[in-house]
């Protein structure tokens, strides 16, 4: 049997010892001032997450498939270069549009992950997503700092909504029914028109349309997230995809279920060359992951991820009003 090394149980820490108690514990290996001040950031995040329910303002949502799967964290090496991940059934192929021509690149990196939260979330409301008076606000929105220069978010957050724009996502699952086993494609943009500035004008778009086939996955298909929690994790790609995974995998479990390291590799592991690097940079984010979900109940073995059935990020009863079809695919 696989060895196992449990994970730190946060919410129980802070129900026997409550903030303070549990800020000591934790603070108290840390080997330097900066690490304190991260683990104590982390606990008073977590504590917050336990002891105030999300209001409906918290809430945010993604599309299960890309709970299940991921973009690449980095630029891929090529702009023409075909982005694929595959969950079980469901299967994610991202291809780069042209501007031009010349192409644009597959969307990648925390920021392209917050910008798909933003639109996702807002396009449960409607299709129609307003993005803010201005490029400052809705880098706000993202949770961003408004920053110029060439590493700057301003340019780095126009750069992925253009990728984000001109790409075509694939996503082929297959569905188990009555008659047998059934194969859907469905191949869409996710927004038509994510331009942010209107093109030859200069002019600020202050809204986007979803596309109507992408909006009806995502209204059947959508997956609560918690905006708190993703706003910890804004500037980390892989703690934002196991965020997601978790928030979609362990509500729907039955039994516990064995995620082997080449299973996490082809779902949304990038940029590792071996199982055993993966595991290194899961076993280094998964604490501030956890900090964001504190239900979470999951295990790190020698060979992968265990994962138990565990309470919602986001209570059943606060998401009914968007009568969501919880659910997803694969």
């Amino acid at each position: 049997m696989a060895r196992t090394t449990k994970t730190t149980d946060l919410r129980r820490q802070l129900e026997l010892h409550g903030l303070d108690g549990t800020r000591r514990q934790l603070t108290a290996g840390a080997g330097t001032a900066a690490e304190r001040s991260r683990i104590t950031r982390l606990v008073e995040t977590a504590h917050d997450l336990l002891a105030e329910p999300p209001s409906p303002d918290d809430l945010a949502f993604l599309y299960s498939g890309l709970c299940q799967t991921a973009l690449p964290h980095k630029a891929l090496p090529h702009p023409h270069d075909v982005w694929e991940r595959r969950a079980g059934r469901f299967s994610l192929t991202v291809v780069p549009g042209v501007i031009g021509g010349q192409y644009v690149g597959v969307p990648y990196g925390s920021r392209a992950r917050l910008i798909m939260i933003f639109l996702q979330s807002e396009g449960m409301r409607s299709p129609t997503v307003a993005l803010g008076k201005n490029l400052s606000s809705f880098l706000r929105s993202l949770g961003l700092h408004v920053s110029g220069g060439p590493r700057g978010n301003i340019k780095a957050v126009r750069e992925q909504a253009r990728r984000i724009a001109q790409c075509r996502f694939t996503m082929e699952w297959t569905e188990t029914a009555s008659d047998g086993e059934h194969t859907y494609v469905r191949n869409t943009a996710i927004a038509d028109g994510l331009a942010l500035w209107a093109a030859g004008t200069g002019e600020w778009s202050d809204t986007v349309e979803l596309s109507a086939q992408f909006h009806a996955l995502l209204r059947e298909h959508a997956v609560p997230l918690d905006k708190r929690a993703v706003a910890r994790l804004a500037g980390n790609s892989l703690g934002l995809d196991l965020y997601a995974l978790l928030a979609y995998r362990l509500p729907r479990l039955r039994r516990d279920l064995h995620l082997s390291w080449s299973a996490l590799q082809q779902q949304i592991g990038t940029d590792y060359a071996q199982g055993r690097d993966l595991a290194r940079r899961v076993r280094a984010v998964l604490p501030d992951v956890l900090f964001g979900y504190p239900h979470a109940k999951i295990e790190m073995t020698s060979t992968g991820l265990l994962l138990k059935s565990s309470r919602p990020v986001i209570p059943r009863d606060l998401v009914a009003g968007f009568r969501l079809v919880e659910g997803g695919h694969g």
